[in-house]
């Protein structure tokens, strides 16, 4: 499952890295091309400096003046060294190189060229070299500096970077966290709401939530409005419909029961059937829609709530019977389910029960681990195998009668397969008769 939270604190992790990547490279490349800038502006110096230093003797022989050079020069391995190539073979160096010989490139009058080099003592040396012509003799001067100091202090300088930006990388995910975990605490009463929903508390959510959710809240409630509607109207067209035969049944019982329509015979006992059994039907349909009662789409079934009230109202439609009705769950229980659908399954399979019951009737539930098992017994006069097999097997309607139990399970199938629970019919009970069992998986 996807989260948002953690997909919001991966993307500003990511963003965040990969900024602070930039701004190392940029300023590793910046601060080494200052550091190149600087060590190269020293350098063209000591260029002037060292071109100065060439005096022509009585001769007009062009010579360095030793005096006239920085003392750092005449110091061995001290970082600052120069050559001076005269031609293929004559070749000038300062004392600082001691016994290490620096090549000098060959390049075209006034060229200039400026490069990294390694040099004695395991220095890195910046060197800078350029061709003149002095007093009529064309030579390359090369001058170069020890750089290393400057890079250990860079990379230093780079290091400190990297600790102080992780634990300012650090310092701004904890701040996003704390700021989004803020954030979503403004949805705490969408959440509970949600779960009040679920219980059967409320029938909409609040829509006092960030704009952003807004539009979703409200469409979510407009459905859930329009879902309750739905559900009220297909109940009242139900109960209105049960309602509205009645009369035109009366009637036709009357007629059948005249003594004119003796004449018919079996048409009239055929007839008397069908009316019966449309008054079993709208019967049944009217029981279904008492039981239904009212309540809203979402909510929850909780046994230890909503089994008494309808146990109340099927022991008030079965008066003639004097049942002894055995409950046995806790209050714990919860389903995961429709109320209306709890209410009009566990009615069906009940009303059963009364029916065919002759003492004692038990009603349990279980919850285990996975799931909720509701199991509903009777000591009836249960039933065989092949009505077992033919209850439930495919394409029996709630308006076929079963001889030994008048089940109408297609609505009970329904309910089970949209809730993906399950339903077993057996005959082991302790109690003797048939015992249903329906398990909803917890989700």
């Amino acid at each position: 499952m996807k989260s948002l939270q953690r997909d919001l604190h991966a993307g500003l992790a990511l963003a965040i890295v990969i900024l602070l990547a930039v701004f190392w490279f940029l300023g590793h490349h910046s601060l080494h091309r200052l550091m190149e800038g600087f060590v190269g502006t020293r350098l063209q110096h000591d260029s002037e400096a060292i071109l100065a230093s060439l005096e022509l003797n009585n001769e007009g022989k062009m010579y360095l003046n030793w005096s006239r050079l920085m003392p750092v020069y005449h110091q061995p391995f001290s970082g600052h060294y120069y050559a001076i190539q005269v031609g293929e073979e004559r070749k000038v160096v300062s004392r600082s190189l001691w016994d290490f010989d620096l090549d000098v490139p060959q390049l075209a009058l006034n060229e200039e060229l400026l490069w990294h080099m390694k040099g004695p003592d395991g220095q890195h040396l910046l060197a800078q070299a350029r061709t003149y012509k002095r007093h009529g003799l064309e030579f390359t001067l090369m001058v170069a500096e020890n750089v290393s100091p400057s890079e250990e202090m860079l990379v230093q300088f780079e290091w400190v970077f990297v600790i102080v930006s992780s634990i300012g990388l650090a310092f701004l995910l904890l701040t996003q966290r704390w700021v989004v975990r803020r954030g979503f605490r403004r949805l705490k009463p969408v959440y509970d709401d949600i779960r009040q929903l679920e219980r059967g508390e409320l029938v909409a959510l609040t829509e006092d939530v960030p704009t952003e959710l807004a539009p979703l809240v409200k469409k979510f409630n407009q459905l859930l409005k329009l879902l309750d509607q739905r559900l009220e109207r297909s109940r009242n067209a139900v109960g209105n419909l049960a309602h509205s035969l009645k009369t035109p049944l009366a009637l036709l019982t009357q007629y059948l029961e005249d003594k004119e329509m003796d004449s018919l015979g079996s048409m009239r006992l055929e007839c008397e059937a069908q009316v019966k059994h449309i008054r079993a039907l709208m019967d049944r349909e009217l029981k279904r829609a008492r039981m239904a009662g009212a309540g809203g789409a979402g909510q929850h079934f909780e046994p230890h709530k909503e089994i008494p009230i309808l146990l109340t109202l099927l022991e008030r439609m079965h008066a003639d019977k004097n049942l002894d009705v055995e409950i046995k769950f806790g209050e714990g229980a919860a389903i995961e389910a429709d109320r209306e659908d709890m209410l009009e399954l566990l009615g069906n399979l009940l009303d059963n029960a009364f029916k065919w019951a002759e003492k004692n009737i038990r009603l349990s539930c279980y919850e285990h681990e996975h799931d909720v098992e509701l199991v509903i017994e009777d000591d009836g006069p249960g039933c065989s195998a092949n009505q077992l097999e033919s209850l439930t097997q495919r394409g029996v309607r709630l308006d076929e009668e079963v001889e030994g139990h008048g089940l109408g399970l297609s609505i009970v199938k329904d309910i089970v397969k949209l809730y993906d629970a399950s339903l077993t019919l057996d005959t082991s009970s302790d109690l003797g008769g048939l015992r249903a069992s329906v398990v909803f998986p917890k989700h």
